[in-house]
C-alpha cells in the first residue's frame, strides 16, 4: 500500500493545479460556470434570472476597448426577450461578435476584431452585469429589464 501513497499524492495535486489554472482562466475571460453556489453573483444580474415576464427587456450593452485598438469604445441600447441573455445583449448591439461553444455556453473569442490573445496571452474579454462580476457563463446568464452589461478587455 505504502508504494502507491506518493503517486496518489502527485496525481490528488496535479488534478488540484489544473481545476485551479482552469478556474483562473475562467474568470479571466468572464465566461466561467456558476454552480449555484455563489448567490451574490446572479443576484448582480438584478434577479435576472427569474424573467418571469414574458416580452422584451430593454437593457443597455458598452464596450471598452483596449488602449491602441482600431474600434472604439462604445455603448447601445437593446431589447432582448424577456429570457434574453449576456450573450444575445452584445449580438443585439449588431457589432462584430465572434464566439465559440464551450463546456460553459458560449465563449467570446473577439468583439469589433480585437481578439482574446491578441495583446499577450491572458489578454481577453470580461464582462459585468450592473458592475458586478457574475461567475457564470455569457450565453446562460438572464439579464432583466434596464440591466447594464459591460464587456472590458484585459491585458
Amino acid at each position: 500500500m505504502y508504494q502507491y501513497a506518493p503517486i496518489l499524492k502527485s496525481k490528488k495535486l496535479l488534478g488540484l493545479a489544473c481545476a485551479c489554472a482552469l478556474a483562473a482562466v475562467l474568470a479571466l475571460t468572464g465566461c466561467a460556470a456558476g454552480d449555484g453556489a455563489d448567490a451574490g453573483a446572479s443576484g448582480a444580474a438584478g434577479g435576472a434570472s427569474n424573467a418571469a415576464t414574458q416580452g422584451e427587456a430593454s437593457v443597455t450593452v458598452s464596450v471598452t476597448m483596449p488602449e491602441g485598438a482600431d474600434a472604439e469604445s462604445q455603448s447601445a441600447e437593446v431589447s432582448i426577450p424577456a429570457d434574453g441573455t449576456v450573450y444575445d445583449a452584445l449580438v443585439a448591439t449588431g457589432w462584430a461578435v465572434e464566439a465559440a461553444d464551450s463546456d460553459y455556453g458560449k465563449y467570446v473569442t473577439a468583439i469589433n476584431g480585437v481578439a482574446n490573445g491578441s495583446q499577450g496571452d491572458m489578454s481577453g474579454w470580461v464582462f459585468t452585469v450592473n458592475g458586478e462580476e457574475v461567475m457564470e457563463g455569457c450565453s446562460t446568464c438572464t439579464l432583466a429589464a434596464g440591466d447594464t452589461v459591460e464587456w472590458t478587455f484585459f491585458v
